[in-house]
């Protein structure tokens, strides 16, 4: 058909033809890759298409209809290409993970499907208005498939190829066999001097290789302390060297190579297992080219380890979105390149020249221990979940968030373990109080504990607005005096100062009292809350129920009444200072009536919920004084669900992620979430206990979350690389694979291990 016939649609195919070109035209700008990336300029292209037929079809042009069998075939084939280009890289992807078949299907499926969404109808239509199949005989289809099959063929196998490790010789079986090598090569080295602190191993500097590990039938990089030279003895440095040779003369040569060791350790040594090249010509994501943790990458003979890798924060590195800061996993491949080149490469090339390395790695602590410390962590038979070592985690936890606290109060917002960097600029009073009531609920009842929880109180009592009749709480200052009162800023402070209140007595109840109103204040008629209050304009601000801050606001009420109720019975205490116990009660009951029938009333109730892990919270606090039934159903529920994203040994995922909250072991699990589950988990099964509900099930559930966040907090003995001049260990990184330590990630998870324990029947 070579001109329009009056069968061909004007206005219809001019409207679709143009939002399938800004479609595309925004998958191509937009999307995570290059500007000039093929799918970029493909997307482009067919953009351009759909425009071109938009305007034709608008002007009613004749050349409209062939135009239109041009993109619709244009179109078809960009589908066909991108299918490939996406089960090419999960195919990648899984021989690269592994125990990803039924994960990496679905992120296929669902993506697939909108890319046909916006492709295959309107194609279809556009090559059935325009003639169908005519001139195209079976023979030539066929043969055409042939071939088309064939180069997919070809290059699957050449993708499955680089993906699948290059095995090297091995020393040993497994990697535990090992253990007893290194350990008798530990205990040859001299004892440590008590004169000379033994520095850390941080370096950002690649170790040097004679020949690169793909050449070499074992190499072994180990980085130790080496102690100075005599007569004039230089401080201690971090020294790296590679050790290569054949498997049975290895050991003997590391053993030789480590004559100038400081001491028995820390000594950390990473045995290459496979070596790989990389090319950016396959269609995988560059960001899952190397795994996190467990790969090193190397280039010419000179090799980053995996710590390192972690410590230089690269598998974070890759930003899909810029535009969603906190939205990072995977390695960028032009920055990985340019730690070798100190510049960023063409971005198609980056991969080329560099070599994936996958080590065993251990450890020679500073006690001279021997470990398998896979990632930097001990693995689960190493590090048994048992009372002592949950004690232990706790214990360490409450001394690292004591020694994050500032003069004036404050909790610390970020510190890097290895760098010893610290930032308060993230400072928010949400997680100032969090991390105030973690104390107070599962910290020893010391006096540095509570001289730390009154000074954080304190420090949050400055942040008071009065207004007629209530108190609310926000950040300003004299220069920039706040605007507004969130719910959640006043909501969760008011759950710090009751909740630390058996600790600190009625110091703070005049507070406690004002906060308590600004909640009954911004409560709705039908028991949910608004979003906060204007300080500006003194009048509340309307809007749909804030996350996170609605069951916080329950559980503040919820321990208001309580607190309440027990003034009103004690004839000693101050009259007036809470609110009445009756109005409390009421706006309680409102307030859980709503959550549990109202709040979230949808189709996929019981199925899919949001974070509300503090309607759990606020339900075991009710316990003893305010039952509700659907409330305590609604947590139980949400539990549920929750635990259906908790890695167990049928999840096929690595060993390392066990317990852990997360949705595959492409990108690693985060601490956080884990333990807000163990918090959440730790309340459903309070209220199942009250229920009289058998909570077997869910014990089990909780020794894996809380083995996994054991495994997970840094300790003295494997601050190998930690910063020297701060209190790293208790502290609990981002992920095995992000280096931060945030001090929400200790809070939640400290909660988790001293709420949750309590639970277990551990030896």
């Amino acid at each position: 058909m070579s001109s329009a016939g009056p069968s061909t649609p004007r206005l219809a195919l001019a409207l679709v033809s143009l939002f399938q070109a800004l479609v595309f035209a925004a998958a191509g700008w937009l999307l995570p890759w290059g500007s000039m990336t093929p799918f970029a300029i493909a997307a482009g292209a067919l953009a351009a298409l759909h425009g071109l037929t938009s305007i034709t079809a608008l002007i009613g042009s004749g050349a409209r209809a062939p135009l239109w069998r041009v993109t619709s075939a244009a179109a078809l084939i960009f589908l066909g290409w991108v299918t490939y280009l996406v089960v090419d890289g999960a195919v990648y992807v899984a021989v690269l993970y592994g125990g990803l078949g039924e994960g990496v299907a679905i992120g296929i499926a669902a993506a697939w499907c909108v890319l046909v969404l916006f492709t295959l109808p309107t194609a279809i239509w556009g090559i059935a208005a325009t003639g169908g199949l005519r001139g195209l005989r079976g023979r030539r289809l066929g043969g055409a498939a042939a071939v088309l099959l064939a180069l997919v063929a070809v290059g699957l196998g050449r993708d499955v190829a680089i993906a699948s490790d290059d095995p090297r010789p091995r020393l040993a079986d497994r990697p535990e066999a090992l253990l007893a090598e290194f350990q008798a090569l530990a205990d040859d080295l001299p004892a440590a001097s008590k004169q000379a602190p033994v520095p850390s191993l941080m370096t950002r500097t690649p170790t040097i290789c004679e020949r690169a590990p793909e050449d070499a039938p074992i190499t072994v990089l180990v980085h130790y302390p080496r102690r100075g030279e005599a007569p004039d003895p230089l401080p201690m440095r971090p020294t790296s060297l590679c050790v290569q040779g054949e498997p049975e003369a290895i050991v003997g040569e590391l053993r030789a190579r480590l004559a100038d060791a400081h001491s028995k350790g820390p000594i950390k040594i990473d045995v290459v297992v496979a070596a790989t090249p990389l090319t950016s010509a396959t269609n995988a994501p560059d960001a899952f080219s190397v795994r996190p943790g467990v790969d090193g990458v190397c280039r010419k003979g000179r090799c980053f380890a995996p710590w390192q890798m972690v410590a230089l924060d690269q598998f974070t590195s890759n930003a899909p979105l810029p535009f969603i800061d906190d939205f990072r996993f995977g390695v960028d491949a032009r920055r990985l390149a340019g730690l070798f080149t100190g510049q960023a490469p063409e971005e198609r090339l980056a991969l080329d020249g560099l070599t994936r390395i996958t080590t065993w790695s251990y450890l020679i602590d500073a006690d001279g221990v021997a470990r398998y410390t896979p990632r930097m962590r001990e693995q689960a038979d190493a590090r048994p979940l048992t009372r002592a070592h949950l004690d232990e985690a706790v214990r360490l936890a409450e001394l690292h968030i004591l020694a994050a606290q500032g003069d004036d109060g404050r909790f610390r917002y970020l510190l890097n373990p290895f760098t010893g960097r610290v930032s308060w600029r993230g400072f928010a009073v949400p997680r100032q109080a969090g991390t105030t009531l973690a104390l107070c609920e599962v910290a020893s009842d010391t006096p540095p504990v509570n001289a730390a929880v009154r000074s954080s109180l304190k420090m949050l009592s400055t942040l008071e607005r009065r207004r007629d009749g209530f108190s609310a709480l926000a950040v300003g200052s004299p220069e920039r005096p706040p605007q507004f009162a969130s719910l959640g800023t006043t909501a969760l402070s008011l759950i710090a100062f009751l909740g630390c209140r058996p600790r600190m007595g009625d110091e703070f109840d005049r507070i406690i009292g004002d906060l308590g109103r600004y909640l009954l204040t911004v409560q709705r008629t039908d028991g949910g809350f608004y979003p906060g209050y204007s300080l500006k304009d003194d009048a509340i601000v309307e809007g749909p129920d804030p996350l996170y801050a609605g069951g916080q606001a329950v559980f503040a009420l919820s321990l208001l009444e309580a607190a309440a109720t027990e003034a009103a019975a004690d004839p000693s205490a101050p009259k007036g200072v809470f609110p009445p116990v009756e109005q409390l009660r009421d706006a309680v009951e409102r307030a859980m009536h709503y959550t549990a029938t109202r709040y979230w009333d949808h189709g996929l109730e019981g199925f899919f919920y949001l974070e509300e892990n503090w309607h759990c919270l606020a339900a075991r606090a009710s316990l003893g004084h305010h039952r509700n039934d659907a409330y305590e159903r609604f947590c139980v529920d949400y539990v549920t669900f929750k635990g259906r994203m908790i890695f167990d040994e049928e999840s096929r995922v690595d060993p390392d992620y066990l317990g852990a909250y997360g949705f595959g072991q492409v990108i690693p699990p985060h601490n956080t979430p884990s333990g807000g589950f163990g918090e959440a988990l730790a309340a459903a099964m309070a209220l199942k206990e009250a229920r009289g509900e058998s909570i077997a099930e869910d014990q089990a559930t909780m020794a894996r979350v809380l083995g996994f966040l054991v495994r997970q907090q840094w300790r003295r003995e494997l601050c190998f690389a930690c910063a020297e001049r701060q209190v790293i260990a208790g502290g609990f990184s981002e992920s095995l694979a992000s280096p931060e330590i945030r001090i929400d990630y200790v809070q939640h998870t400290m909660a988790a291990l001293g709420h949750g324990g309590r639970l277990l029947e551990l030896e």
